[in-house]
């Protein structure tokens, strides 16, 4: 049920407000380079910190320190999130400015933004990420810029209050921001995005992938000294209006909202800034106090450090989720490469990319120990991990008691030719052999003939089944993604 906000008299004014919404997809990890060839070829450039021109190509007026995004991260995850060139197993992130103006149009309210830049990162595994920033562009309520990031990160309209949606770009004109991202943004990506019978779905989709909704990660400035616990929820969960044009909120008790927040909001910095972080926001609030050399730093950081942070720690969750999909759809009896496949990535992800620590500042580190908590992601890898132990643990049984059963009738074979000598009917077995003579064998013939004679088809068959399994997990190695 919505509730809607009690004694609004005056809506609090955003002077200044910048929001990275992303959006996980899928890809064809084979055709990584393919990919990457033809983002290059058609206007993308690969982000590179030697290179300093994009330290102010993609942000607007805001411009990122290069060295100081170099020096921030500890040197194993650095060399994960920028990489010198395409061969390395890495984080590989392609930028495009789009200095485009828009309006989004929803229930006939307006809002005119500007689109700063766009990026395709291709990380390991077959996950990938588009992240576009944009920038209101004038001053808005805290419920008119809540209610735009709301309906921005949302795909797919489905809710009364969300259909409607009308996006204006240049010439064109969209009727849900999915659309927007796949045919105006980056349409590149489209031919390499993994469909198939389990994985189907709108483009840039994925079955574990929550409401069909972006993160969403945004900074704004406020012209308040702070905010009531009733507008830091709001804030939280991207509240804005309902279809009627009147402010809501999403919950309505108030001791509710200050446990919530308790453990999602950073206020090491108040009163002059705080974060918030729920499971599809992240939300840094600049107050009047701040003043503006304090304000410049943050937009830096929001724009730098605090966006490969989410990025990074996004990509544990997606990645975990993406495995956890896999083995819940697979038969560990039938699709043994599958199993082995998953057991093999759980190892490189936890042994390269999977990290506790990722910075040696204090700030960072409150802030990635806050997103792994919300994430869940330690709870995820727990469960991943140990769910592939299993299906490991019953593989080698089920190999082994194959294995057992293979050798038990060797060895019944070896002890029955041992005793009686096959060659006693074999040496029998030639051109002119009379095959009416083996009714006159007597009984240790008999089980010389139907020992031989058996073991001649066993060994047919483990040949072709050999053959068999051999090409099987040919096929399943090529339909691995």
């Amino acid at each position: 049920m919505k509730l809607t906000l009690p004694n609004i008299d005056e809506e609090s004014k955003i002077s200044r407000a910048w929001m990275t919404s992303m959006m996980p997809f899928l890809f064809i990890s084979k055709k990584e380079k393919m990919l990457a060839e033809e983002l290059l070829s058609n206007g993308f450039k690969y982000f590179d910190l030697q290179d300093d021109t994009q330290q102010s190509a993609y942000y607007g007026d805001i411009h990122i320190s290069n060295v100081a995004l170099n020096q921030h991260f500890l040197p194993y995850i650095e060399r994960r999130l920028f990489p010198s060139s395409l061969e390395e197993d890495a984080f590989h992130r392609f930028s495009k400015a789009i200095p485009k103006k828009g309006e989004l149009v929803i229930h006939e309210r307006h809002y005119f933004f500007q689109i700063l830049s766009v990026d395709v990162v291709l990380c390991p595994f077959g996950v990938g990420f588009v992240t576009i920033r944009v920038e209101l562009e004038k001053d808005y309520s805290l419920s008119e810029t809540l209610d735009f990031m709301h309906h921005f990160r949302t795909l797919e309209p489905k809710t009364l209050d969300e259909r409607g949606v009308r996006l204006y770009v240049s010439s064109f004109t969209f009727y849900n921001i999915n659309d927007f991202i796949m045919l105006y943004l980056c349409p590149e990506i489209q031919p390499y995005i993994i469909h198939d019978e389990v994985r189907n779905g709108y483009y840039g989709s994925l079955p574990f992938f929550e409401d069909e909704r972006m993160l969403v990660a945004t900074y704004i400035e406020v012209d308040e000294d702070h905010l009531s616990i009733e507008q830091l929820y709001r804030a939280s969960q991207l509240d804005g209006y309902t279809e009627d044009h009147i402010p809501w909120i999403s919950a309505g008790n108030t001791e509710h909202m200050e446990e919530y927040l308790k453990t999602k909001m950073n206020n090491r910095y108040m009163p002059k800034l705080c974060d918030i972080t729920t499971e599809h926001v992240q939300i840094t609030i600049a107050f009047r106090q701040a003043d503006e050399g304090l304000r410049e730093k943050a937009r830096i950081r929001f724009m730098g450090i605090h966006y490969y942070n989410v990025l990074l720690h996004y990509f544990y969750k997606l990645t975990l989720l993406e495995l956890s999909f896999r083995y819940s759809e697979l038969s560990w009896k039938t699709d043994e490469v599958y199993v082995e496949r998953l057991m093999k990535q759980i190892t490189m992800f936890s042994s390269k990319f999977y990290f506790q620590e990722v910075s040696s500042r204090s700030s960072s580190r409150e802030t990635a120990k806050r997103l792994r908590h919300i994430f869940r992601i330690d709870e995820l890898f727990g469960d991943v991990a140990k769910t592939l132990d299993a299906l490991y643990v019953n593989q080698e049984k089920t190999a082994d008691q194959r294995q057992n059963q293979l050798l038990f009738i060797l060895t019944m074979f070896s002890v029955i030719s041992g005793i009686f000598g096959m060659n006693l009917v074999v040496i029998e077995w030639n051109d002119r052999f009379d095959w009416s003579k083996i009714f006159g064998y007597s009984i240790y013939e008999w089980i010389c003939l139907i020992t031989a004679v058996a073991g001649i088809l066993m060994s047919a068959g483990l040949l072709l089944s050999t053959i068999y399994t051999w090409g099987r997990r040919k096929i399943q190695y090529k339909k691995w993604y």
